[in-house]
C-alpha cells in the first residue's frame, strides 16, 4: 500500500504577511479556538471568492470601458467627415457660381460663416482628445486599481510571493500615467478637473502600494538579518585598539534573497522617482524647491532599525556620551563602503538624481544620533546647570560648565569626520546651503532650540572672560609690545600691547567655534552674544586705565600718558582687526541679518566704540599738551613791546624757545609710545592749535609789529617749523594762518598805499587763502612802517 503524500511544509512566522498574521490572530486566541479551523476555512474562501467576482466585476467594466471608447471614436470620426463633406461642398459652390455678383454675395457670406466653423471644428477637435485622453487615463487607473487589488488578493493567496511583479507592474502603469499627465498640463492646463480626478484616485492607490512595498522591504531586510548585532565591539575609545567591525549583512546577501532584495529596493526607488515627479508637476509654478527633495526612503529603512538598536547602548551611556558617539561614528563607518557599492549603482538604475547613498546614510544616522541628543542629553545638561545655578557650591557651577563644553567639543568633533566621510569619497554636498548643512551636523539641535544656543554662547563668553580677566590685570602684558604687526601703507607698526594679542587668540577661537554652526543666523547670533561682549568687555578695561590715569595726573605725568598710548594702540589694533575680519566671507555673509539691526559688518557697533574711545584720548592727549605749550608761552604772548624793539644778537625769543623744547621732548616721548596712524593726528592736531594760539594772540590782538618785530617773528616761526619738520616736509602747510598772517607783514609799504588790500583778488594773488578780508586789514593796520 503507497503511502501518502506528505502535506507541504508550514511558511515560517517571518514569512507570513503582516495582514494575514493578524487575521489569524484575531481568530485562534487560544488551543480552545483550532476547533473552529473549518469555519475559518470556510470564511477564507468566501473572501476569495469575492474578490474573484470583484475582479471579474472589473473586468466588465473595463470591457464595456473600452466599448464606449470605440463607439465614441466612431462618432466623432463620423462628425468629422461630415464636416469635410461640408466644406467640400462649400468649395465646389464657390467654384460653380453664376454671374460676378451671385459670386461676390455668396463668398461674403462664406467668409463670414468661416470663424463659427473654424470655432466649431476646433472645439470638436478638442472633445475628441479630451475624450481619447480620459479613457485611456481611466484604462491605465483601472490597470493600477486591478495590480494594487491583486497584490492584495496575492498575499491572502499566497502570502506575496509575488508582490515584487505585482509592484513593477503597478509601478509601470503609474509612470505612465505621469507621463500623459505631464504631457496634458504642459499642453492643455485648463483640463483641472480631468487632473484633479486623476491624481485622486491615483492617490488613493499609492496610500496602499506603497506601505505594502515597504512593508515588503521591511521583511526582507529582516530575512537578511538587519539589524545586525552591535554586541561585542568595544566602543569606549575610537582609536582605542583594534575594535571589531559589525557584520554587514549587505555585503553578505547571496543568489535569490540578493536578487528579491534588489528588486524590492529598485520598487521603492522608483516610487519615489515617481513622487518626486508628480510633486515636480503638481507645484510648478511655485517657489518650493526645498519641498521637492526628501530622504532616500531606502536608506531611512535601513537608518531606523539600527538607529533604534543603537539608542538600547546609548541610555547605557548617559554620563559618557564620548560613547555615544564613538558608536554612532562606528556604525557609520563600518556600513558607508557598502551604500557606494551595493545601494548607489541601485539609485541610479532607478534615475533618482541628486542621491548619494553615501550622504543619505550619513545624513540619517546623525538625524537619529540629533534626536537622542535632544531628547535625552541635552535635557540633563541642562538640568545640570540649573541646580548649580541654584547651589552656592562654585565647584559644581564649573563641573556643569565643564561638561557642557566638552559636550559641544564632541558635537564638533563628530560632525568633522562624518564630513570628512563624504569629502574623502570625492563627493560634495550639492549646495551647501543652511538646509543640506543640517543633515549631517549634529549641531543642528541648536537649530531646533536657539535657547540651547543661548545658554553655550553665555558659558563660552563667561570662560573666555574669567581667563582674559587675569591677563589684563598684569601689567606686564600692558607694557610689552606686539613684534612684527605692520601697518599696511606705514613703515611702522601698531605697537600694540600684547594684552590685545592674547583678547585677539580669544576671540578668535570663539569664531571658530562658530564656524560649525549649520545656520547664517545662528552662526550670527552666537558671535553676537559671546564674542561682541568680549570686546565691549576689553574696550571698558581700557576705558577704566584711561581714567584712572587722567585722575591721578590729569595726563600730566609721562607714565600717565604711556598708559593711555597703550590703550589707544590697542584700539587701533583692535579697530583695524575687526575691520580685517568683517571682509571675509564668512562675515560677509551675516550682513543684513535680523539680528544685526544696524546691518553691514556684525563687529560695525563695537568698530564705532573703539574708534571713538581711540580719537576722544587722542584729542585728551593733544589738548594736554596745547596747555602746557600754552601755559610756558604765556609771558611770550603777553610782551607785546619785543615787536616794536630791533633784536640785538639772533632775532629769536627765548621763551619762545623754551615753550618750543617742552612741546618738542613730549611730542618725541609720544611718538615713541604711541601708534604711527595716531601719533600723526596728535601732532597735526598740536600743530593746528599752536597756529591758532599764535595768531590770535600776535596778529588779532591789536600788537603793534615794527620791521624788527618781523624779524624776530620770523625767526621764532622758523624754529617753530624747524621743530615740525622731523614729522613732515612742508611744516608752513600746517601753520596756514601764521604763515600768511607773515607774509603780510613782509609786504612792501608802497604796495600797501593803493588801499585795496581787503579785496578778493588781492588777496588771492598773495596767496592768502585762509584769512578773512577783515583778518588782513587788522594786520595790516598794525604794522609799523619806519619813517
Amino acid at each position: 500500500m503507497e503511502t501518502a503524500a506528505s502535506p507541504p511544509p508550514l511558511p515560517l512566522p517571518i514569512d507570513i504577511n503582516p495582514g494575514i498574521r493578524r487575521f489569524l490572530d484575531d481568530r485562534f486566541r487560544s488551543a480552545a479556538d483550532l476547533v473552529t479551523a473549518a469555519d475559518v476555512e470556510a470564511e477564507i474562501r468566501e473572501r476569495c471568492s469575492e474578490l474573484e467576482a470583484s475582479v471579474s466585476d472589473l473586468y466588465g467594466r473595463l470591457q464595456e470601458a473600452a466599448a464606449a471608447f470605440s463607439s465614441c471614436h466612431e462618432v466623432a470620426g463620423s462628425a468629422l467627415r461630415g464636416v469635410r463633406g461640408g466644406l467640400g461642398a462649400l468649395q465646389a459652390s464657390v467654384s460653380t457660381g453664376v454671374g460676378e455678383e451671385g459670386k461676390v454675395g455668396t463668398e461674403q457670406m462664406q467668409f463670414d460663416q468661416l470663424p463659427a466653423l473654424a470655432s466649431e471644428v476646433a472645439r470638436v477637435e478638442m472633445v475628441r482628445e479630451y475624450a481619447e485622453m480620459a479613457l485611456k487615463l481611466d484604462c491605465l487607473v483601472g490597470d493600477v486599481e486591478d495590480a494594487v487589488s491583486s497584490s492584495v488578493t496575492g498575499k491572502l493567496k499566497s502570502l506575496g510571493d509575488n508582490s515584487e511583479q505585482t509592484h513593477h507592474i503597478a509601478i509601470e502603469y503609474l509612470k505612465n500615467i505621469e507621463d500623459l499627465l505631464a504631457a496634458v498640463t504642459a499642453s492643455r492646463p485648463q483640463w483641472t478637473h480631468l487632473l484633479s480626478a486623476v491624481d485622486h484616485r491615483v492617490d488613493r492607490s499609492l496610500a496602499i502600494l506603497r506601505p505594502q512595498a515597504i512593508v515588503d522591504h521591511r521583511g526582507l531586510l529582516s530575512s537578511l538579518g538587519w539589524p545586525p548585532s552591535l554586541a561585542g565591539s568595544r566602543f569606549s575609545s575610537v582609536d582605542s585598539g583594534k575594535q571589531a567591525d559589525i557584520v554587514n549583512p549587505l555585503f553578505s546577501m547571496t543568489g535569490d534573497l540578493k536578487s528579491k532584495y534588489s528588486e524590492s529596493f529598485l520598487s521603492l526607488c522608483n516610487l519615489q522617482e515617481l513622487q518626486k515627479r508628480r510633486k515636480a508637476r503638481q507645484l510648478k509654478g511655485h517657489n518650493v524647491d526645498n519641498q521637492l527633495r526628501e530622504p532616500l526612503w531606502v536608506i531611512e529603512e535601513l537608518v531606523n532599525p539600527i538607529s533604534m538598536a543603537a539608542q538600547h547602548h546609548f541610555s547605557k551611556w548617559a554620563e559618557k556620551p564620548e560613547f555615544v558617539f564613538a558608536l554612532a561614528y562606528k556604525i557609520i563607518r563600518d556600513f558607508v563602503d557598502s551604500m557606494d557599492e551595493i545601494l548607489q549603482p541601485l539609485v541610479d538604475k532607478a534615475n533618482l538624481i541628486g542621491y548619494s547613498c553615501r550622504e543619505e546614510w550619513i545624513s540619517g544616522m546623525v538625524i537619529a544620533l540629533s534626536t537622542y541628543l535632544a531628547k535625552e542629553i541635552f535635557p540633563k545638561q541642562i538640568e545640570l546647570l540649573q541646580e548649580s545655578s541654584s547651589s552656592d557650591a562654585g565647584s559644581t557651577s564649573y563641573q556643569a560648565r565643564v561638561s557642557w563644553l566638552s559636550l559641544v567639543d564632541l558635537m564638533i568633533s563628530f560632525d568633522k569626520r562624518t564630513q570628512d566621510l563624504i569629502s574623502s569619497s570625492g563627493l560634495l554636498l550639492t549646495v551647501k546651503d543652511d538646509d543640506n548643512w543640517q543633515r549631517i551636523s549634529v549641531l543642528s539641535v541648536f537649530c531646533d532650540c536657539p535657547n540651547w544656543l543661548e545658554v553655550w554662547a553665555e558659558i563660552e563668553r563667561q570662560e573666555t572672560i574669567d581667563k582674559l580677566k587675569s591677563a589684563m590685570d598684569l601689567e606686564k602684558n600692558w607694557t610689552s609690545r606686539i613684534q612684527g604687526t605692520m601697518l599696511e601703507y606705514e613703515s611702522d607698526d601698531y605697537r600694540s600691547p600684547v594684552i590685545a594679542t592674547t583678547v585677539h587668540r580669544s576671540l578668535s577661537l570663539l569664531i571658530d567655534r562658530a564656524r560649525p554652526i549649520p545656520s547664517i543666523t545662528l552662526r550670527a547670533e552666537f558671535i553676537r552674544m559671546s564674542a561682541s561682549p568680549i570686546v565691549s568687555e576689553f574696550l571698558g578695561y581700557m576705558l577704566q586705565r584711561c581714567q584712572e590715569a587722567e585722575g591721578l595726573t590729569a595726563l600730566a605725568d609721562d607714565n600717565a600718558v604711556l598708559k593711555v598710548s597703550q590703550s589707544i594702540n590697542a584700539a587701533r589694533y583692535f579697530e583695524s582687526t575687526l575691520t580685517e575680519w568683517c571682509e571675509d566671507v564668512f562675515f560677509l555673509e551675516m550682513e543684513n541679518l535680523p539680528v544685526n539691526a544696524e546691518g553691514g559688518c556684525i563687529f560695525q557697533q563695537e568698530i564705532n566704540h573703539l574708534k571713538e574711545f581711540r580719537v576722544e584720548w587722542v584729542d585728551k592727549i593733544s589738548t594736554v599738551i596745547l596747555r602746557a605749550f600754552d601755559a610756558r608761552s604765556r609771558d611770550y604772548l603777553k610782551n607785546k613791546r619785543q615787536w616794536l624793539e630791533k633784536p640785538e644778537g639772533p632775532a629769536v625769543s627765548r621763551a619762545f624757545i623754551e615753550s618750543l623744547d617742552y612741546m618738542q621732548g613730549q611730542l618725541s616721548k609720544l611718538q615713541g609710545g604711541l601708534n604711527t596712524l595716531d601719533f600723526v593726528t596728535v601732532w597735526r592736531s598740536v600743530a593746528s592749535g599752536i597756529d591758532q594760539l599764535l595768531f590770535a594772540g600776535i596778529f588779532t590782538s591789536g600788537t603793534k609789529i615794527s620791521s624788527g618785530g618781523v624779524e624776530r617773528l620770523q625767526g621764532d616761526v622758523s624754529v617753530l617749523f624747524a621743530v615740525f619738520s622731523a614729522w613732515c616736509l612742508r611744516p608752513e602747510g600746517f601753520f596756514p594762518r601764521l604763515s600768511e598772517g607773515l607774509r603780510l607783514l613782509k609786504i612792501d609799504e608802497q604796495r600797501l598805499r593803493d588801499g585795496v588790500f581787503t579785496d578778493k583778488n588781492w588777496l588771492r594773488e598773495y596767496g592768502i587763502r585762509h584769512l578773512t578780508a577783515a583778518d588782513a586789514e587788522k594786520i595790516i593796520k598794525h604794522r609799523v612802517y619806519e619813517a
